[in-house]
């Protein structure tokens, strides 16, 4: 008895240890969609030792193009907003690598000049899959990721994107009859906060910009995903979610004003199966869920850099990340 005691201590013990040994490691690949090249920043597990390192404006201290630990790990993509990049949920994915995931953050090409066509709601999904499948086949990722074990995480237009992949429809033509009376979601019909229309630069460009073509009915739907989170997700274009079988995390943020109640999140949760979570979290703007911003350039990003006076957004991330990571481990590693 004595014996099989101190056995099971040692299993224990050794399984603790190899769940909290994991340093970040980053690195960049490549994939394309409809000959559009997709950054795909990779965060993973690692045994190198981590250094401060610069990546444009953010400095992070990772362990950048180390070599992966050894392992078997389940798998996240992320999705960001429109026109966010493959950096703003880097506290989300760092925390999910010490957790022992392997991240996938896909940078979405040319989303400001592509929004409010329809070629968007294929691409995007596209461009995610795509990002999954890089990691699979890369000879550095691929043998230590398990591909029966794959998440996805989306923030506002990331939300839409990785409910699209979990199976969910939309109807188009909603958008339409949505606003044709704009004034009940100024942000979402018409453009930035308040309702103001883009810039004149960026409607010259979008005059010029050839959408890649796609075909607007091709079913983007991928099986692989086992277990979702949506942040603040656009959510107005679905119609049907009976398809998106797999555990869902959902939150809605309670002063969303980029996205508002009861067009976006609300309706999604109205169209999922009865089997998902989710949570208004009163009083929190829309942008709370993305990393804090370098202080070099939250003057050029604006109103997604700033927040409320009085509320901390590192603080809040320690708490929400903790809890998508909690939710994927429970779906994915206890699989």
């Amino acid at each position: 008895m004595r014996f099989l005691l101190v056995a099971v201590l040692m299993v224990l013990t050794c399984g603790t240890a190899q769940a909290e040994e994991y340093n970040i490691g980053v690195r960049r690949i490549m994939t394309e969609v409809a000959g559009i090249e997709a950054p795909v920043r990779v965060f993973y597990p690692t045994h190198e030792s981590e250094a401060e390192t610069r990546f444009g404006p953010w400095e992070l201290s990772v362990a950048r193009n180390s070599a992966p630990a050894s392992g078997h790990f389940p798998l996240i993509a992320i999705s960001h907003g429109l026109s966010g990049n493959d950096w703003n949920h880097h506290l989300l994915a760092s925390r999910l690598v010490k957790a022992g995931f392997v991240v996938a953050a896909v940078r979405h090409p040319d989303d400001l000049l592509r929004v409010g066509q329809p070629e968007i709601t294929v691409l995007r999904p596209r461009e995610l899959t795509a990002a999954i499948d890089a990691v699979l086949t890369d000879s550095r990722f691929g043998p230590i990721v398990d591909a029966e074990r794959i998440g996805a995480f989306g923030f506002s237009l990331g939300g839409f994107t990785v409910l699209v992949v979990a199976g969910g429809r939309i109807e188009y033509e909603k958008i339409a009859r949505h606003c044709s009376n704009a004034e009940k979601d100024p942000e979402y019909c018409i453009g930035e906060e308040g309702g103001e229309p883009l810039p004149m630069w960026l409607r010259a460009r979008r005059l010029i910009y050839s959408i890649p073509q796609v075909d607007l009915t091709e079913d983007v739907l991928d099986p692989r995903i086992d277990a979702v989170v949506a942040a603040a997700p656009v959510g107005l274009p679905f119609n049907d979610m009976s398809r998106v079988q797999m555990p869902v995390l959902l939150y809605r943020a309670g002063s969303d004003h980029a996205l508002r109640a009861p067009y976006h999140a609300e309706n999604v949760h109205k169209l999922l199966p009865d089997a998902h979570r989710y949570e208004v979290i009163g009083n929190l703007h829309h942008y709370a869920f993305l990393s804090p911003f370098p202080d070099s350039i939250t003057a050029e990003v604006g109103e997604p850099a700033q927040d409320p006076s009085g509320f901390d957004r590192s603080l809040f991330l320690d708490e929400i990340n903790d809890e998508i990571v909690d939710f994927f481990r429970e779906n994915l590693i206890r699989k």
